[in-house]
């Protein structure tokens, strides 16, 4: 690619496709930086790539705004996880007003089996905790553990988490005592999921929308076969945003900013 083209493209990553979409990138003839929010997302995700720049930060709308006029990308590609909804809006606004070519992928939602329940929000979900059974297992990230920290003297919660000092300060900030805590490093078969279900002694099993690939399928049909009820968070929808939803449209997308 020529000095006047968009070649640079930043990553906002997070997730197992992120790793996926640097490579793809790159075979395509982009320049790939690719951020993530943890050292531990880069070393257990990016850890084996090579030829591609990854870096723990955070954005705001300033310091995005400050890294795009300094030329370090041309075209932004958002791969943050659905639920992160503050990081899509900063890009998508910040990119709007700069003129940076931005681009979303979405990772695609799966569609549950027939009885599963629904919550539009953390909160709802924990509204309708109560009246779903007694012993409840969260598996929807440490972060959000504080909409249920309410909870805890009516039914009994624990909480799958991964083992990360910050998502174990998150835990512990919303009630969780270490005995409530199961933690430990995606990704779980419908077997491990089933066999950690029945050793808990649960009822019922708390996920959001993340998709085939965050795993969801594995820990909704275990619950099911188990006779469980599952209440599944619905995705965030962003009004106005659009998004591709494979590798390939992702690439395509990029290289169309050229056009």
């Amino acid at each position: 690619m020529s000095e006047s083209v968009k070649n640079k493209v930043l990553l906002l990553s997070g997730t197992s496709e992120g790793p996926l979409l640097a490579g793809a990138l790159t075979q395509a003839g982009f320049q790939v930086r690719a951020t993530v929010t943890r050292p531990e997302a880069r070393r257990n995700l990016f850890g084996s790539l090579k030829n591609i720049k990854v870096e723990v930060r955070g954005f705001t709308e300033t310091t995005l705004a400050d890294f795009l006029k300094a030329g370090y990308a041309d075209i932004v590609l958002d791969a943050t996880h659905p639920f992160a909804v503050r990081i899509t809006q900063i890009a998508h606004g910040v990119c709007a007003r700069l003129g940076v070519p931005y681009v979303r992928y979405e990772r695609p939602d799966w569609q549950p089996p027939e009885g599963t329940l629904f919550a539009d929000s953390f909160a709802q979900a924990a509204a309708q905790l109560p009246d779903l059974g007694r012993r409840i297992l969260l598996t929807i990230g440490a972060k959000q553990l504080k909409h249920f920290s309410g909870l805890h003297q009516q039914v009994t919660l624990f909480a799958r988490i991964l083992p990360s000092p910050i998502s174990l300060a998150q835990a512990e900030a919303a009630g969780f005592t270490p005995d409530r805590l199961v933690r430990e490093r995606p990704p779980f078969s419908q077997a491990v999921n089933q066999a950690l279900f029945k050793d808990l002694g649960v009822q019922v099993l708390v996920t959001k929308a993340s998709g085939s690939a965050g795993g969801v399928a594995e820990k909704v049909l275990a619950a099911r076969e188990l006779g469980m009820k599952v209440l599944m968070i619905r995705r965030p929808r962003l009004a106005g945003l659009s998004a591709v939803s494979t590798f390939d449209q992702a690439v395509q997308a990029c290289l169309a900013c050229n056009s």
